[in-house]
């Protein structure tokens, strides 16, 4: 317990020191780089249960979600004087609040043996933080050192998983070790490699987009191309299949949305597939754990293993309680409980992988429909705000958003994780940002030398044409 002060005394130190030594807006940063920081809290479980009062002090552990609720602190403090700018206009809002609602209600509903779950206790914290943290991201620079934090710490997560799988340093889950003794599915300072596989897919996929539309720049030059070269190691070593799928079509949707020529795009897109199949075919004809890994993804369902039972178990829950479910976070009591039966005697998990099945179970149709409204929204922002700016930097921005979202809507499919992952709300905060402070302002000073902007149809100078002439028009184009 000592030392579990002592971490909380030096999150607080570090954090203070954001605000007062630098500036408030460094906060935003400072939760990207310490959320993927699962360590501490997942090694306390021991001492401190997952639900209630403790299971709060526990999720603190994470320095990126005390930095999360100092952010809140302080962007509150900060327009104290203009309480109004905590409440974005932003058309997201609404379903996220309502969505929210729905979660807790669900709670009064649900058979809960002790407190509720983490998960549930810390979603008021993340859709707070969506509310306050476009009030901290204010202009490009804010928005760049954000992406540095994405590109920066993906970098280092990814240095720590090759080092966890070729020299066994830092394997301090032993779940993770398979049958064979050696085989480690690095996992870096998360609790689970899945998600480390997660946010390097995102992580990848920005980085592609930076190089394709700023070009040679120092964030670049020095976070992008070494996260691209350690990332494609990385994300190999967590042996997640779901990952490798979600890093080809996050990248994918990156390059179709970056602000590039259509050529570019097909060029890219041809080059990338020839290097998957060849990559592929190596893996293939090497052999190993990773290349039985990929040939599993042609068995059909059972890609799925052990989570067709718990598919089948969440579909019966949404059966007998169709309309609001067995309530929020209430999934795995349920299935001990009552359908035990449905549970096969060498299963290892009672916990739910796909969370479009979490929703149906413990939420039922109310909730899917909440969600879906949340879906719908954040879709239509998501195209309005990228086309109602015409700087490349803030399109490739938007998209690159758009693309992570849908990136991790499906990959929870295969490996749950849906509204309790911090990533998708950092997003979702930056996507208010991007849509009532930055996609609709032009570009001034600095930012309109140094950014790049998608060029509208325009006339030719008056000079240039001859007199009575009809003066034409020029294409459109990237500058």
């Amino acid at each position: 317990m000592l030392f579990l002060g002592v971490l909380l005394f030096m999150e607080a130190v570090i954090l203070c020191a954001l605000v007062v030594l630098r500036e408030p807006k460094l906060l935003i940063p400072a939760v990207v780089l310490g959320l993927p920081i699962e360590y501490f809290g997942t090694q306390a479980l021991g001492v401190l249960p997952e639900g209630g009062f403790t299971g709060a002090i526990r999720a603190l552990l994470n320095p990126g979600k005390a930095a999360i609720l100092a952010t809140l602190v302080v962007a509150t403090v900060r327009v104290r004087h203009n309480p109004a700018r905590l409440f974005p206009d932003s058309a997201v809002i609404i379903p996220i609040v309502a969505l929210l609602a729905v979660v807790v209600l669900g709670v009064a509903w649900s058979d809960f043996p002790t407190a509720p779950e983490n998960s549930i206790l810390i979603m008021p914290m993340y859709v707070a933080f969506v509310f306050v943290a476009p009030s901290l991201i204010e202009d490009r620079r804010d928005v760049e050192r954000i992406v540095g934090a994405f590109l920066l710490v993906a970098a280092m997560l990814a240095l720590i998983a090759i080092a966890q799988r070729l020299f066994g340093v830092f394997n301090w889950r032993t779940i993770l070790i398979q049958s064979d003794a050696y085989s480690y599915r690095s996992n870096a300072t998360f609790a689970d490699p899945n998600n480390l596989a997660r946010f390097l897919a995102i992580s990848m996929s920005l980085g592609v987009g930076l190089i394709l539309t700023t070009g040679p720049r120092r964030q670049t030059v020095y976070l992008a191309v070494p996260l691209l070269a350690l990332g494609a190691v990385g994300i190999v070593a967590t042996a997640s299949r779901s990952g490798w799928l979600m890093l080809i079509l996050s990248t994918f949707l990156v390059v179709m949305v970056s602000p590039i020529e259509r050529y570019t795009k097909a060029k890219l897109v041809a080059v990338a597939g020839g290097s998957l199949a060849a990559l592929l075919t190596l893996l293939l004809l090497q052999g190993g754990t990773d290349a039985e890994r990929v040939r599993s993804l042609a068995s059909g369902v059972q890609v799925i293993g052990q989570r067709e039972f718990l598919i089948r178990a969440g579909w019966e829950m949404f059966k007998d309680n169709p309309f609001v479910g067995v309530g929020s976070g209430n999934y795995q009591h349920s299935l001990i409980v009552s359908y035990l039966y449905i549970v096969p005697d060498w299963a290892r998990t009672t916990l739910s992988h796909t969370s479009l099945i979490s929703l149906l179970a413990e939420l039922g149709i109310v909730g899917v429909l909440a969600f879906s409204m949340v879906v719908v929204r954040v879709g239509l922002v998501t195209v309005r705000a990228y086309f109602a700016t015409s700087l490349a930097y803030n399109r490739l921005i938007v998209g690159w958003i758009g693309a992570s979202l849908i990136g991790i809507l499906l990959h929870s499919q295969s490996e749950g994780r849906l509204l309790d992952e911090p990533y998708l709300w950092v997003l979702l905060a930056i996507l208010v940002a991007m849509e009532t402070n930055l996609a609709r302002r032009p570009a001034t000073g600095r930012q309109a030398v140094h950014q790049p902007r998608v060029a509208a149809a325009e006339p030719l100078p008056a000079s240039a044409a001859a007199p009575g002439e009809v003066v034409p028009l020029r294409a459109a184009r990237v500058d």
